[in-house]
């Protein structure tokens, strides 16, 4: 936590962390190139299914801003 002082008194102040997925997106983009395959919407909801272990997670990591900006399109779950 980084401290600052206001009047006179020291306060600490949290950081914001960024969400793992959001993380996880700027380490791939800052280690090497992208290389650019073709998923299908089944096989990329199995996946997510897979690393979440539950359906609300799943659709909350698919449908996620994170996921949007790596795949180019928005994925919205209706239902």
């Amino acid at each position: 936590m980084a401290k600052t002082q206001r009047g006179g008194q020291v306060m600490k102040v949290a950081r914001r962390v960024k969400g793992t997925a959001g993380r996880a997106v700027a380490k791939a983009k800052a280690s090497r190139p992208v290389r650019k395959v073709q998923v299908t919407l089944g096989d990329l909801i199995a996946a997510a299914f897979d690393v979440a272990g539950e359906t609300t997670a799943a659709v909350k990591l698919v449908s996620s801003r994170a996921m949007t900006e790596a795949t180019g399109k928005q994925i919205v779950f209706v239902g």
